[in-house]
């Protein structure tokens, strides 16, 4: 029974990896390709170099923290899974009317969630650090109890993931959650570029505030002692076995019994209705869907995490500025040009891409595609534009400036938004996604990809971006409000075109039809 429910679920993965076109499949290959060339190499070398090293009593507080990190990471990227597979997806309802066991369908479910989504990492880290502590110790049986202990990490991941969730789901509907969960997601996806470009410069003083933790794995997983190696092998073991046997058993039970939360809430209000332009009744048709549903945040607000990153990296890697100082005048207009940009492109891509599930409906009504073009372009200005203004104001707050560099930041932030968002519009017609497992999905991996790439120039240009702003006295850098009102003239020339030209290509996409892929 086990076995053919298995089988199932391969066949069902193998269909969507053959129905994915040709050119998706090649980015996958070139993200693979990426993550094999560089990611897996850096980590490795990370982990060798440290642990190969380290003092043994850092070693103790290193394997607590990254095993804290890991808990944390897996989880997250279980409750995803969880609340699509087993609330979202209705073919656990197919399953369970069949003549087969719910043990074994949860039985199946639970293998690979933690085989796709744990195993990879975990096997990785144990293997990295196994050797590594192996090849320092002189014991090859270090190896064995990495990924004996990594396992058990893997274990309580899964039981931590399967606890929030049914723990959250007790309060609210499984939809709910869901969104809630990818807001949480989207917060964490940004937690890579802090790691990525903080480098190890703050990683040993958080190791050091890590609790001791010798009398765990000090001869276990390093300076091997063959009594209390053997014992904690055995206690490891039977711990992660004992953990997915009780998260299964309870996942079983719970949905026999019915006592895992499914339902989903409705409610009925008055409807009113007034008529106006094409353009006004669109963009209020907008601004409810984002104010009715949480996921409308939930996709988007992750990214205004952004500038926050680019305050660190413009302030901590004098890189960024080719070698040379910098001012807090400089800083500010960069965050401003940079994160307005990024933000501008991303969100504008969102919310147009979230017109695909509507689309047909939008083809029916007596509007043209420049007036649903033009309704979205005000929605991204109205949306956009007061949250990065009141991030601009919290990095004024943080920075030495005076308020005329406030004001210059938010005139071009505001400027730059309008240049940006039908750009990111026109992102946002690439073969939007509309899936109703995950309704956060809504760009095509070729716009992700853009964007992403878009990301990184700026990210290694931001120091340069603005080095024309700024003059030197001889003591002290300044900002030139000659130049400043230049680059303010030219922003608003350049917004005055982005309005004609692409505005009016987002409205012919609109027009004429574009592709849409549809998920689950």
């Amino acid at each position: 029974m086990f076995k053919s429910i298995l089988k199932v679920e391969a066949q069902s993965r193998l269909n969507y990896f053959k129905a994915l076109s040709t050119g998706k499949l090649i980015v996958y290959l070139f993200l693979a390709m990426i993550i094999l060339a560089m990611i897996v190499p850096a980590v490795w070398m990370v982990i060798n170099l440290f642990l190969m090293n380290a003092e043994e009593i850092v070693i103790g507080k290193a394997l607590v923290l990254l095993s804290m990190f890991l808990v944390l990471i897996l989880s997250l990227f279980l409750v995803n899974g969880i609340i699509k597979e087993m609330f979202m997806d209705k073919n656990i309802d197919s399953y369970l009317v069949l003549p087969v066991t719910p043990k074994a369908v949860f039985s199946v479910k639970l293998f690979y969630q933690i085989t796709f989504k744990v195993l990879p990492v975990i096997l990785f880290i144990s293997i990295a650090a196994g050797l590594t502590l192996a090849v320092r110790y002189e014991a090859p049986m270090l190896v064995l109890s990495s990924a004996v202990y990594f396992l058990f990490i893997g274990a309580v991941s899964a039981a931590a993931a399967y606890a929030i969730v049914f723990a959250v789901t007790k309060i609210s509907s499984a939809r709910r959650v869901g969104e809630i969960l990818t807001l949480a997601g989207g917060m964490a996806s940004v937690l890579p570029y802090f790691v990525i470009v903080a480098g190890g410069q703050y990683i040993m003083p958080v190791i050091e505030m890590m609790p001791k933790a010798d009398f765990i794995f000090a001869g276990f997983l390093y300076d091997p002692s063959a009594v209390k190696y053997i014992i904690m092998l055995a206690v490891f073991s039977v711990a992660a076995v004992l953990l997915i046997m009780f998260v299964l058993n309870y996942v079983t039970a719970a949905f026999v019994k019915g006592t895992a939360n499914t339902r989903t809430s409705e409610r009925k209000k008055a409807v009113s209705v007034n008529t106006g332009s094409p353009v006004r009744a669109l963009l209020k048709k907008d601004i409810t869907m984002t104010l009715r549903d949480f996921k409308e945040w939930a996709a988007v607000l992750p990214q205004y995490l952004f500038p926050f990153v680019f305050l660190y990296l413009l302030t901590s890697n004098p890189m960024m500025y080719g070698g040379e100082s910098s001012s807090d005048d400089q800083v500010m207009m960069t965050i401003a040009f940079a994160g307005s940009i990024m933000i501008s492109l991303f969100v504008g891509a969102m919310n147009t891409a979230r017109d695909a599930r509507t689309y047909a409906f939008l083809k029916m009504m007596p509007v043209s595609g420049l007036d649903i073009a033009k309704a979205k372009y005000l929605y991204n200005f109205i949306t956009i534009t007061p949250v990065y203004v009141f991030i601009t104001v919290i990095i004024y707050f943080i920075l030495d400036v005076p308020f005329t560099t406030l004001l210059y930041a938010v005139l071009a932030s505001v400027l730059l938004v309008l240049i940006t968002a039908p750009v990111g519009m026109l992102l946002g017609t690439i073969n939007p996604v509309v899936s109703k497992k995950n309704p956060a999905q809504r760009l095509d991996t070729a716009a992700n990809i853009i964007i992403a790439v878009m990301i990184m120039v700026l990210i290694f240009l931001m120091g340069y971006l603005t080095q024309f702003t700024i003059g030197f006295n001889g003591e002290s850098y300044f900002l030139k409000h000659d130049t400043m009102l230049m680059v303010l003239g030219v922003l608003i020339v350049l917004s005055i075109l982005s309005y004609v030209i692409l505005l009016r290509k987002a409205g012919a996409r609109y027009d004429e039809g574009y592709n849409i892929t549809y998920k689950n």
